[in-house]
């Protein structure tokens, strides 16, 4: 049986992305090893469109959204690939040329905002400094689109509270402040890297809806970064569903959600607990821990840790294939094309 196999995600609209990313691939280089954070990740974002990226702790999620804008750490780098915004490669940029890009076309929301908001500059400098720069703003037009965009976000009493630090406002609002700041200057795409992880559930779904709405207000795309497939539902159009530095399986929300192809993506959506009313049921629990990303052997990397898994599954590494429109899976057991010889189990289950 004959089947597609595509490098990378793609739609009837590539032509049309906003973002292109080929190939990617981050190596992080220690005394211990290379340790192969991203490899060869590949996907595209369109204008509007709002992207998640799920997995573990440690499945390479964060490192490549860092990676799009060239924000990698020591002893990281960028070994390999294309980031294509507009058809221009950001990684062949210099960082001149990239500080035109960082916060006006690509703007970034972190999961801390203590730590990414500058204790010691009140909040009206914070948000006033880029869109002086990027939009030519005099200073106080930059005041009063700070004041202003406060009030999108729903901080009550803007006019006060923009002359506030960072450690004058609680947690949520601090969160709504780095929203504001990755808007201020009506970026094209916004990287927002686990931005609920600190905040209790409640904040996180007005985060959620917020971001939500605001990005649909202004058209600008989002690269969503959470562990949380819950908060999927709520926000993204499209998952990638990440494992050891891959992208795994790419689709629509609602296609993952109700016809997942990968045992991992199946996994994840076990573990999420429901409140139905009726008797609980025990959650399920993904065996064993995420590979040591220095390991180079063959096959693919979630076989140890998968119950369906096949003597093929140690051999060969699966390349994403299509499932259905718009949705591909890199799995030898989901895939219609695996040669029923090779469903030979191998933890024998």
């Amino acid at each position: 049986m004959s089947h597609a196999v595509l490098e990378r995600p793609e739609t009837e609209a590539a032509t049309d992305a906003l973002l292109d990313v080929r190939d990617l691939q981050v190596r992080f280089f220690t005394r211990r090893g290379i340790v192969r954070a991203v490899n060869n990740v590949s996907f595209q974002l369109h204008r509007g469109e709002r992207l998640a990226i799920v997995g573990e702790s440690g499945s390479g999620k964060s490192v490549m959204t860092m990676s799009l804008i060239k924000l990698v750490a020591h002893p990281g780098r960028i070994t390999g690939g294309e980031v294509l915004l507009d058809g221009v490669d950001v990684l062949k940029l210099s960082d001149r040329e990239l500080n035109h890009i960082r916060g006006r076309r690509i703007s970034m929301v972190f999961q801390d905002p203590m730590t990414s908001l500058n204790p010691v500059m009140r909040v009206s400098e914070q948000l006033m400094a880029p869109m002086m720069r990027h939009l030519k703003l005099s200073k106080q037009e930059a005041r009063a689109r700070a004041i202003e965009l406060l009030g999108q976000v729903g901080i009550p009493a803007p006019d006060l509270r923009v002359d506030a630090f960072p450690h004058e406002m609680s947690g949520g609002m601090r969160q709504r402040v780095l929203i504001a700041l990755a808007l201020s200057c009506k970026p094209d795409i916004i990287l927002a890297d686990e931005p609920t992880t600190a905040l209790d559930v409640t904040i996180q779904a007005q985060i959620i809806v917020l971001l939500k709405e605001l990005a649909e207000k202004a058209g600008t795309s989002v690269i969503f970064v959470t562990h949380d497939l819950g908060l999927v539902a709520r926000f993204a159009q499209t998952v990638a569903v990440m494992y050891a530095g891959r992208i795994v399986e790419y689709g629509p929300v609602r296609e993952i959600y109700n016809n997942p192809q990968h045992p991992y993506t199946r996994g994840l959506l076990a573990s999420i607990p429901t409140a139905t009313g009726e008797k609980a049921e025990r959650l399920v629990q993904i065996p064993g821990a995420p590979p040591d990303l220095r390991d180079t052997s063959d096959g693919c990397a979630f076989a140890p840790r998968c119950s369906a898994a096949v003597a093929r599954c140690t051999r060969e590494r699966p390349a994403l294939t299509t499932r259905s429109p718009g949705h591909l899976a890199a799995c030898w057991v989901t895939d219609p094309a695996t040669s029923p010889t090779e469903v030979v189990h191998v933890h024998g289950n």
